[in-house]
């Protein structure tokens, strides 16, 4: 069955050599030049939303942007459906994050944007970004957090410098509350506050899930039965590549036993229907 992964780092920059020791995963498996990245996903009919994001944690080679994936997404558009962009929120002017953000608004291959608190250093809901927050939610383009626990920093001194409670799911809970209008999706299943996202993603209606960093079979069992039920219609398939190998992240979710039509809603038309595929 075809499918649209919403999370997807290019695996052509940017490679964090923490996260691919967590992850076991051998880069000599790894396509590292664009040609054979989109041949990956258009041979297993799989539409990716690329990540402009790069950590901090990577010091080597050539940085991802938002440039980068949206050269990607021009050139290989039968693999890559559009960007999930990037703000360097913290350390960038507020006047100017708003600018850039209104740029990208108006770009129609960004379809939304991507933010990962514990590595940018902020709390989702510090009302300090809620200007920038306005400009989002105007722009009807939903606004992905990464939540939960971190590969990056992962098993080093100090986690190097992350902090994992900036990725709390419940900083979601009151972001969602003012910016009712903000499509927020929630990155991971949260471990290990997967009942705090479960119960966040449950209240408010406005907040959605990805699969991302796991392996069907890996996600944990609370939040297997929660997509499989009330949280089928806000769940959307997320392999977090490359870090998660795509042909195991498909394979595993065909076993996970899902009905025919959560399966469908979970890997396409839940996805397509959010970011207007």
């Amino acid at each position: 069955m075809p499918a649209i992964d919403v999370h997807v780092h290019p695996s052509t920059r940017g490679l964090d050599s923490d996260a691919c020791a967590y992850f076991k995963r051998d880069l000599n498996e790894v396509p590292r030049t664009e040609e054979k990245f989109a041949e990956l996903f258009a041979r297993h009919e799989v539409k990716a939303l690329l990540i402009g994001w790069h950590p901090s944690t990577v010091k080597e080679g050539t940085r991802n942007s938002n440039d980068h994936v949206l050269d990607l997404v021009t050139g290989y558009p039968h693999a890559f459906a559009g960007v999930l962009a990037s703000l360097d929120v913290g350390r960038e002017n507020p006047d100017r994050l708003a600018e850039q953000a209104g740029a990208l608004l108006r770009n129609p291959k960004v379809k939304g944007f991507k933010f990962h608190p514990p590595d940018q250093g902020f709390y989702p809901n510090d009302k300090k970004y809620y200007s920038l927050w306005e400009i989002l939610a105007s722009g009807d383009k939903p606004v992905m957090f990464h939540v939960g626990f971190t590969v990056l920093g992962a098993n080093s001194e100090g986690g190097k410098g992350i902090g994992l409670d900036y990725g709390r799911p419940i900083h979601l809970d009151m972001l969602a509350r003012d910016f009712p209008r903000m499509k927020i999706i929630a990155a991971h299943p949260g471990w290990p506050w997967q009942e705090e996202l479960i119960g966040v993603v449950t209240h408010k209606k406005n907040i959605y899930v990805d699969t991302s960093g796991y392996l069907a079979e890996q996600l944990p069992e609370l939040f297997q039965s929660a997509i499989r039920g009330r949280l089928q219609d806000k769940a959307l398939f997320g392999t977090d590549f490359p870090y998660v190998d795509l042909v195991r992240a498909l394979e595993s979710f065909d076993k996970l036993g899902l009905k025919d039509t959560v399966k469908e809603k979970i890997l396409i038309s839940n996805a397509a229907r959010l970011f207007g595929l």
